[in-house]
């Protein structure tokens, strides 16, 4: 395992301090032993001792600034490139980076303390680029689907007050316009969700949730939206109970069947079970339906990603990031693994309170 500093910054300035001193007294005791000297053996009177004696004061007092000098010189550089890429990170400069010399670690994480500082707001920069690239980027997308359903709307509306249309047209481009108004507002609500759990740090965990029971509800109401496709589940769940937020949890179970059920074709099967590893509860949800190709496995989480452009009218492209965010927040994990054409199988762990096998 490496250490951390080749040198701290306490020990540094205490090695300057005492080096300084060392120094000037070396200098101070020559001189004194030359001025006895010169007193017992030489022309030297009482005035020119206290001249030399001044002397002696001013020679340690200029030497031992001047290390000081150089030792603080060599402390600050750094300070002084950590104040000017703050500097530059606070107008907005988010390709500033703090200088670091390369030297051969060796066995050492960093060079001293303000290395370690300089190292971590490099990281620090590098986070802000990419939050300030992501919001430049979702408001691009947020821009893009709502314009889209908005467009729709308004070119059948103009149609329907233009033109003279036969009834069936009327009714055709009526519920166009009823679908696209519909998914505006899905996408305003998962957007506004978004946004309350972006900004929520602390969920009040205080449900006592059986799990099982949350995932057979939520294959019963998906079952009647997907009735036309006439799905079949395998259900292996155990009697566990969870301390959690409801509302979200369930959010989580319907979102993630949900997705496994829209990408499934028809008269297939979805697997769910539970699995109870230590104190974790571990849920896979399998179908097999069309998978996910291995280089946009990454990018699921995404806002606004859909990694399957066939299914972009049925939902915003937040329902995953919405899930991974109240499973961070539930202190939660999430994870998928998927080969294309075989079908996705997505791990929910959640901490337990209680299990009945």
């Amino acid at each position: 395992m490496k250490k951390k500093y080749i040198i701290r910054l306490r020990s540094f300035i205490s090695f300057i301090s005492i080096a300084t001193l060392f120094v000037s007294c070396l200098i101070a005791c020559a001189i004194v032993i030359t001025g006895t000297w010169l007193f017992y053996h030489g022309p030297i009177t009482f005035f020119s001792g206290i001249i030399m004696s001044l002397l002696v004061c001013a020679l340690t007092m200029i030497i031992g600034a001047i290390a000081l000098y150089i030792g603080s010189g060599h402390l600050l550089k750094p300070v002084e490139a950590l104040n000017l890429t703050v500097n530059k990170i606070a107008q907005g400069d988010f390709t500033a980076r703090v200088y670091r010399k390369k030297r051969e670690m060796n066995n050492y994480l960093y060079a001293h303390e303000l290395d370690e500082l300089s190292s971590n707001v490099n990281k620090m920069v590098e986070e802000l680029s990419g939050m300030d690239y992501m919001r430049k980027d979702f408001m691009s997308n947020v821009s893009h689907e709502i314009k889209t359903p908005v467009t729709a709307i308004t070119g059948f509306a103009e149609l329907l007050l233009d033109s003279p249309l036969e009834i069936q047209k009327q009714k055709e481009y009526l519920e166009l316009i009823h679908q696209e108004s519909r998914r505006l507002s899905l996408l305003c609500e998962d957007m506004l969700q978004m946004s309350r759990l972006d900004n929520q740090q602390i969920i009040s965990k205080k449900d006592m949730i059986r799990v099982d029971e949350q995932i057979r509800r939520a294959v019963i109401v998906l079952s009647q939206k997907w009735s036309d496709r006439d799905q079949k589940f395998d259900l292996n769940l155990y009697d566990v109970v969870v301390e959690s937020d409801k509302s979200l949890l369930m959010h989580v179970w319907m979102n993630l069947i949900d997705n496994a059920m829209k990408y499934s074709s028809i008269n297939s099967t979805i697997y769910i079970d539970e699995q109870i590893s230590g104190n974790e509860l571990i849920v896979r949800i399998k179908d097999e339906g069309i998978g996910i190709k291995s280089e946009k496995i990454a990018k699921i989480f995404d806002k606004f990603y859909q990694g399957d452009e066939s299914h972009k009218k049925q939902g915003s492209g937040l329902g995953l990031s919405i899930v991974k965010r109240i499973l961070e927040l539930l202190g939660a994990t999430i994870h998928y693994e998927s080969q294309e054409n075989i079908g996705t199988t997505v791990v929910v762990k959640i901490l337990i309170k209680s299990a009945k096998l």
